[in-house]
């Protein structure tokens, strides 16, 4: 019995909390490896100025959060041995006369007492001790059964701790080696200790892993897709010099004499209602009509709040409703209220999520494979890609402000 009561008190001593004296309750982990109280560690940092670092109250070492890493495993340990160590109390556990707890044992009246009623005239005389030595006293025989259970439950809460934590290691208290209730118990609590810290090891090992991994895999296929438009257009593609035709803009978009830039204005008096001219929208297209091969031209846009860019079938309706999408004979990318960029690939929205807005715009027009690309041509991004059916096509501007195409 010496023993087992030994080791609880050894046990107890390694769960009590440096600053309140007690039992860990939610105790939390330090940087620097030192438990305490969730609470108590709290009220030592508040009390701290605020200019100053979060510090553990023990060692003085400085911590990087304030907000200290749960020990769950640990808190179980200690409200087991909390559970194993608690006095004896009466079964209301409160004293029906003055409602406290009741701490002492009249030898007298045989009867638990509070400590109001030890010190009143009913009591002063009496032989008054407190419960724990009183039930030591006349327990003894249950005290030593119930101390061996209690032992029992802490090695069996520390091994299955073990065990849940670390399959591969198997803490057997009975083995010759530790045959010692002091040292068995002292062995598994230091054993759960290092599996904790291996524990956390190993997640924070894997989860840096995870995290290098994604990394150089964002980085090898961002620069796969670099490499390859880079090579495309090396090896194949030139900035064609492309201009537009005034006599398919609408009549307030002015084309400079030059064909490479637009902008908008009043509208022009006496144009012609030519067929090729729109006359519902903002609309110009280019003066070059594209048949086969490949052509990469630029459009700049830098400051634009709204504008449309792409190409058009040479059958588009310049006259009636449309939408600049595919099914009325348009593919374009455009931008709206100044940072909502969308992919016209269908009747349906589809917007663009741009980590960077382009100042200047590219698009690659692969007509013989039937597709158009979009890329940001300050650092040659890709942005989208839509596919085409193949007939004669035209470059398309849409803008409310000046459009340079290159």
């Amino acid at each position: 019995m010496a023993a087992e009561s030994t080791a609880l008190q050894e046990l107890r001593a390694d769960l009590t909390c440096p600053v309140c004296l007690d039992l860990f309750r939610d105790p939390v982990l330090l940087d620097c490896g030192h438990h305490f109280c969730r609470r108590c560690v709290r009220r030592c940092w508040d009390a701290t100025p605020g200019d100053e670092r979060a510090a553990c109250p023990r060692c003085r070492a400085p911590c990087r959060a304030r907000e200290p890493r749960p020990d769950s495993l640990l808190g179980d340990v200690a409200e087991t041995v909390r559970r194993a160590t608690a006095g004896p109390r009466d079964p209301a556990g409160l004293c029906a006369e003055h409602r406290e707890e009741l701490k002492l044992f009249c030898e007298d009246d045989q009867a638990a007492v509070c400590l109001v009623c030890g010190l009143s005239r009913q009591h002063k005389a009496h032989d008054v001790v407190p419960v724990n030595e009183a039930h030591e006293k006349y327990k003894v025989p249950r005290v030593r059964s119930r101390r061996r259970s209690q032992c029992t439950q802490i090695k069996f809460t520390i091994s299955a701790t073990c065990k849940q934590n670390r399959p591969g290691w198997v803490v057997s208290p009975s083995s010759p080696k530790h045959r010692s209730p002091s040292s068995s118990l002292a062995f598994c609590f230091f054993l759960h200790f290092i599996q904790e810290r291996a524990d956390v090891l190993e997640r924070q090992v894997s989860t840096d892993f995870q995290r290098l991994h994604d990394f150089l895999s964002a980085e090898e296929k961002e620069v796969k897709e670099h490499l390859r438009h880079s090579v495309l257009f090396d090896s194949f593609l030139v900035v064609e010099p492309v201009t537009l035709d005034p006599t398919t803009a609408y009549p307030c978009l002015h084309v400079s004499p030059c064909g490479r830039s637009v902008r908008v204005g009043s509208i022009q008096p006496c144009l012609p209602n030519n067929p090729e001219r729109f006359t519902l929208y903002n609309i110009v297209l280019g003066s070059q009509p594209f048949s086969q091969g490949r052509h990469y031209w630029e459009v700049e846009v830098a400051g634009k709040t709204a504008w449309g860019l792409g190409i058009a079938a040479a059958s588009v309706n310049r006259k009636e409703e449309i939408s600049l999408c595919p099914e009325d004979g348009f593919w374009t990318m455009v931008l709206r209220n100044g940072s909502e960029y969308e992919a016209c690939t269908s009747a349906e929205e589809c917007p663009l999520t741009l980590t960077r807005q382009p100042g200047r715009v590219g698009v690659y027009l692969d007509y013989d494979r039937g597709q158009v690309s979009f890329y940001n041509a300050e650092d040659m991004s890709h942005i989208f890609i839509v596919w085409f059916i193949s007939y004669p096509l035209y470059l398309t501007t849409t803008t409310p402000h000046y459009i340079y195409v290159q």
